[in-house]
């Protein structure tokens, strides 16, 4: 049966260039967070049919078009996208390539409206016919600008408004006429977004330092992702986090530990030299104290080693500080486990995405 369809496409440009010129774990985490993102801002009621590697495939089956919905699903969606990128340029807490050229990525949007069939392939329902083919087809344009809404006469009928930004393509199904709007204008709307603060606690409880035989951004990997975690910490029995997700500061993740005692810890940084790498992680239910940060802080050498800095910090609830020589005792052993048994995971030649 033939129905009328608005057909929405959201791409993500430079997806190509990132992937093939980045740490590859991260990028693909990126875009995966900034799909579901995007998905997760549709409000129009749109439906999924496809995701298609750096772009969705969207539609929605309707007798007449809004251009207003239209445009503020359009917003929704580009301010999401850029309100997340900027996290990634503010608050990351990985300097791999990816997580560091993030917010250079750009999205466009293609829109178009016309007939559509079904077909079915395993179960699966596709739209399907000619408007299908054009509204793919219309992602390879000349529009001169990188981020902008594209949209066809069938959406946004040809008038002296917006003549300035019509332009006319010719494709192997035909001719098309459409206009674009540029979008740069809607960071306006983005939310402040401040880098994480220098908040260290005040009492030294751990302080020590050994030289691995490992590239600086891949032990760093070890030790920021939690997928790893395991390979190298005893003592705890079970992780909880976001699988898929690329860790930052402010993430979360819970620690069961002595198979009872469950530890929330946060994702945090502090200011280091400009040739280090730093990950820490923040708690708050540890008995008598405050908080308690610990701190990784990774400085490669000439020689392809790198320098591995482990520094905790607690601030103390009262006649808690009664209690900081044992604190200090009882970390320094197991921390002196878990440094044994990072070492041992290098000296094994395990390396990030390895097949180890």
């Amino acid at each position: 049966m033939i129905q009328k369809a608005i057909l929405f496409i959201p791409d993500i440009s430079g997806f190509t260039e990132f992937v093939h010129h980045t740490h590859i774990n991260h990028s693909r985490h990126i875009i995966s967070e900034l799909l579901e993102l995007l998905i997760d801002s549709n409000n129009m009621g749109l439906e999924l049919a496809e995701i298609e590697g750096d772009a969705l495939f969207l539609y929605k089956i309707e007798d007449q078009v809004n251009v207003g919905d239209i445009e503020q699903q359009i917003q929704a969606m580009y301010v999401a996208f850029h309100t997340h990128l900027k996290r990634y340029e503010y608050q990351r807490i990985c300097y791999c390539s990816a997580c560091s050229s993030a917010y250079n990525l750009k999205i466009k949007f293609v829109v178009h409206y016309g007939d559509i069939e079904f077909i079915e392939v395993k179960k699966t329902k596709k739209p399907y016919g000619s408007h299908v083919i054009q509204v793919h087809r219309l992602l390879k344009n000349e529009v001169p600008v990188e981020e902008y809404a594209l949209f066809t006469e069938t959406i946004l009928p040809l008038d002296e408004e917006n003549s300035a930004n019509t332009m006319e393509a010719i494709y192997d199904f035909g001719s098309i006429v459409y206009s674009y709007n540029e979008l740069d204008y809607l960071k306006q709307q983005l939310p402040e977004i401040h880098p994480i603060p220098d908040d260290v606690p005040k009492h030294v409880l751990f302080s020590e330092t050994e030289t691995l035989k490992i590239a600086a951004i891949d032990l760093y990997e070890v030790i920021s992702n939690f997928d790893y975690r395991l390979l190298w910490t005893k003592g705890v029995d079970r992780l909880e986090y976001e699988k898929n997700k690329v860790n930052r500061a402010g993430q979360k993740h819970k620690c069961l530990v002595n198979k009872n005692q469950e530890i929330e810890q946060t994702t945090v940084v502090k200011d280091v030299k400009s040739n280090q790498l730093v990950y820490g992680e923040s708690t708050t239910n540890i008995p008598f104290t405050k908080r308690v940060n610990s701190y990784f802080v990774l400085e490669e050498t000439m020689d392809g080693f790198t320098k591995l800095s482990i520094e905790v910090y607690a601030d103390f609830k009262p006649f808690g500080i009664l209690m900081k020589w044992l604190f200090k005792k009882n970390l320094a052993a197991a921390i002196s486990v878990n440094i044994k048994e990072l070492i041992l995971l290098v000296d094994s030649g395990f390396l990030p995405d390895s097949d180890n």
